[in-house]
């Protein structure tokens, strides 16, 4: 079962997220817009670490507040995103 989802967890999740990008030496690929906290950003970073290999799904589902339920849902949208606007990382 998730966490529960507040913005000072949000945030929380999203420095974490930050910092694992910025050890792998990644973080100048990140676009300057998602390099500010927003709840938006949160994911776009997780879903930038996750296809990047730096973090795997579990850590997907929780860093999101997710349940396994909804795994399936989120890859098919984030793969569907990736057909139509690219990734950062191509």
């Amino acid at each position: 079962m998730p966490q529960p989802n507040t913005p000072e967890q949000q945030l929380a999740h999203y420095q974490l997220v930050k910092e694992i990008i910025q050890q792998e030496d990644m973080w100048e690929r990140v676009p300057d817009h998602a390099k500010d906290f927003s709840p938006e950003s949160l994911e776009n970073l997780v879903k930038y670490a996750y296809f990047a290999g730096f973090i795997d799904m579990s850590q997907v589902l929780r860093l999101l507040f997710l349940d396994r339920r909804e795994r399936s849902k989120l890859l098919t949208r984030w793969y569907e995103e990736i057909r139509e606007k690219g990734c950062w990382l191509c």
